[in-house]
């Protein structure tokens, strides 16, 4: 765990009243796309923000469950004594309290499996952001047209390595003669035929 990141959350969670141990758990469980000598400030910083916002919506979420539980508490022991008014009714205490912790219990699973799946969806669609940043990075690295990199960034499967497919689609360019070895440039032909010939190669690419 980066320790520059830990204590931006700690800093940005301080006035939410989550424990260090709870902090120190989701960092690690959210912080992993920074890595712990990592000094990128704006990584961090952005890491750190996404951690803030899911620690203090679990608060919330855990706030707004323990009130809940309040009012059931109190609607359930209310139930009790009314039932304990009436001569005809089956009084078990134990069998009472039984239910009560049982209900809770469940409650409480629920909620946790609500929080943990959204945790789970916030870090797959900041690791598809990443993924996304770094085919377009290496767009940009290997000088793809702009104009053809967001239809062949889809043709890169999540499986691929994406220095070793974008060198691919380069190389696939300059055999074709789309452009050369060190820019974007073409060879001597009319714009329409470039074009022509890169939509061919493309649909080349993105078929395989």
């Amino acid at each position: 765990m980066n320790k520059e990141l830990f204590e931006k959350v700690k800093a940005k969670c301080k006035d939410t009243g989550l424990s260090e141990k709870y902090l120190q758990a989701i960092t690690e469980k959210m912080g992993g796309s920074v890595e712990d000598d990592s000094t990128d400030e704006a990584a961090i910083e952005e890491t750190a923000n996404l951690i803030a916002d899911v620690a203090k919506e679990s608060q919330g979420e855990a706030s707004r469950w323990a009130n809940k539980q309040k009012g059931n508490q109190k609607k359930k022991k209310q139930e009790v004594e009314d039932e304990d008014d009436d001569p005809d009714e089956d009084d078990d205490p134990d069998t009472t309290k039984g239910k009560k912790k049982t209900g809770a219990s469940k409650s409480e699973s629920e909620e946790l499996k609500a929080i943990r799946k959204e945790l789970e969806e916030l870090k797959a669609e900041r690791a598809k952001g990443n993924r996304a940043k770094e085919i377009a990075d290496a767009m940009e690295k290997h000088k793809i047209p702009a104009k053809f990199r967001d239809r062949l960034a889809k043709s890169i499967s999540d499986e691929e390595d994406v220095e070793d497919a974008v060198a691919a689609i380069k190389q696939d360019f300059i055999t074709d003669g789309l452009m050369t070895e060190d820019s974007e440039g073409t060879k001597a032909a009319s714009e329409k035929q470039v074009e022509e010939a890169a939509n061919s190669l493309l649909e080349s690419i993105t078929a395989k």
